[in-house]
């Protein structure tokens, strides 16, 4: 059974609210710059509070986007499949896309990706410069959906590794799920949830307040229950 990870969000600011829910992008090898898309909307009344699990189910994702990626933009629907990370023993699930009709798929294909990472390979089947097909990562939502949570727009003939990491965000937002979002500003005003490192290394839980000022507060715990 794979690891799980719970994110509890508390809204004790004084008035109902909705939060957006994001994923830290994964490391891109290409150095292009990834574009962070909403991945859980939920609203939550004053004195509510709902509940994100999560554990290391991610997808690889290609889809399209009706403009060039910007925030603000939502991608249009694509295609994902479940994707296994490297290990140093185990080359990581590769894919292969390809544009079938104006629409991008992938197929798997022999594995090759690093470790910690799955691979992504485009080919030379769309034009350059490239503003409308985008590859990344996508993750299960609160819907049961698999949704992009971070994407590139890729250059042709690439062979992308994309290594995802378990840190997360929350913030008030009225976006909705697969808008493209302002990186800085998310990370700025929301929550930083982060099981991969500093205080929540080796933490299952999250506990999330936003309190009164509008500020919120992070705590971690072994699992739910524990104080």
């Amino acid at each position: 059974m794979s690891t799980s990870y719970t994110i509890s969000v508390e809204n004790e600011r004084g008035a109902n609210t909705n939060y957006a829910v994001f994923t830290e992008p994964p490391e891109f090898a290409g150095g292009q710059q990834p574009w962070m898309n909403v991945w859980y909307t939920s609203f939550v009344p004053y004195h509510g509070s709902f509940e994100i699990r999560t554990g290391s189910d991610f997808f690889a994702w290609v889809g399209s986007v009706p403009a060039s990626p910007a925030p603000g933009v939502i991608v249009n629907s694509g295609m994902s499949l479940l994707a296994r990370l490297g290990t140093d023993n185990v080359p990581g699930s590769t894919f292969e896309k390809k544009v079938i009709q104006n629409f991008p798929t992938i197929t798997e294909v022999t594995p090759t990706a690093v470790s910690g990472a799955f691979e992504v390979q485009t080919g030379s089947d769309f034009n350059m410069p490239n503003n409308t097909y985008l590859l990344g990562l996508a993750k299960v939502n609160n819907r049961g959906q698999v949704a992009p949570v971070s994407s590139i727009a890729p250059r042709t003939d690439m062979k992308v590794q994309v290594k995802p990491k378990m840190k997360f965000f929350v913030s008030e937002s009225q976006q909705v799920s697969g808008e493209i979002v302002d990186y800085h500003s998310v990370t700025r005003e929301g929550a930083t949830i982060d099981f991969s490192e500093g205080e929540g290394k080796g933490k299952f839980y999250a506990r999330v307040v936003q309190g009164s000022d509008g500020r919120f507060d992070v705590k971690y715990y072994d699992t739910f229950g524990d104080d």
